[in-house]
């Protein structure tokens, strides 16, 4: 049991960057785009994720240039706008253990992740449903200290009858770092940047310490992130990911 839970923490990890999506939606005409002020959330100091179908990002992971990071569709699910992606940060799961959906909605000044729930394929016939999940990645018209926080669950359930369900609870805390920022990323400078940090702590039962993630994103308005650097600890071991922005289309 305790080798599962170590492997359902190792996916939990994954989380923060490493989707690939399972489905391509068409676009649903009733889709109002421009309508994202459906309560909730404060006045936007401007946009800092450009959402079109067909914008992409490229991204260089620890200086490797990954695929693209393209809105595939757009989809409306409980009557609010979601824009759906191919890949996180372009790091796909191709070749490894599941694949999920990434999607983003926008709600005034508020922008949010959602990951679908997540398919595994363990080994030797093994497979796992991961439940997904939303979270709040920034807050563009938060002053300098301020923060969000919130709290959701992830069930692990497996296609063996005799390993129980695990069920993780994931708390985060988002702090707006630094705004109106100038950053120079891949030789190119961008102006109007703020810099948010996110922490994810995930506890699971009977586990002597919590999973950590603390992951700082750099969003420039009219482009989008820019930057992120992730850091990963389990068992207390840390793993270190920088993405840099290497170019982007915007419709």
């Amino acid at each position: 049991m305790k080798n599962i839970k170590l492997v359902a923490c190792l996916f939990f990890i994954l989380t923060a960057f490493t989707f690939t999506s399972c489905e391509n939606e068409p676009i649903d005409s009733a889709i109002n785009l421009d309508d994202f002020n459906n309560g909730g959330g404060g006045t936007s100091t401007g946009d800092y994720w450009p959402t079109a179908l067909n914008n992409q990002w490229v991204y260089k992971l620890n200086g490797v240039q990954q695929s693209p990071m393209k809105i595939i569709s757009v989809n409306s699910i409980d009557n609010a706008t979601y824009y759906t992606f191919d890949t996180l940060f372009g790091q796909g799961s191709a070749g490894s253990v599941g694949n999920a959906t990434v999607r983003l909605r926008k709600n005034s000044g508020d922008y949010y992740i959602r990951i679908e729930d997540l398919n595994l394929n363990l080994g030797s016939g093994l497979t796992a449903t991961m439940t997904g999940y939303e979270y709040i990645l920034l807050k563009d018209y938060l002053t300098v200290g301020q923060t969000w926080t919130g709290t959701y669950n992830q069930t692990t359930t497996y296609s063996d009858p005799q390993l129980p369900a695990i069920t993780q609870t994931t708390s985060y805390t988002g702090t707006v770092v630094e705004t109106g920022l100038s950053l120079t990323v891949n030789g190119t400078s961008f102006p109007n940047v703020i810099k948010v940090r996110v922490r994810q702590s995930t506890s699971f039962p009977g586990s002597p310490e919590p999973s950590v993630v603390d992951s700082d994103y750099w969003f420039a308005k009219d482009v989008g992130p820019i930057k992120a650097v992730n850091l990963s600890t389990v068992n207390g071991n840390t793993t270190t990911n920088t993405n840099d922005l290497f170019s982007f289309i915007l419709n």
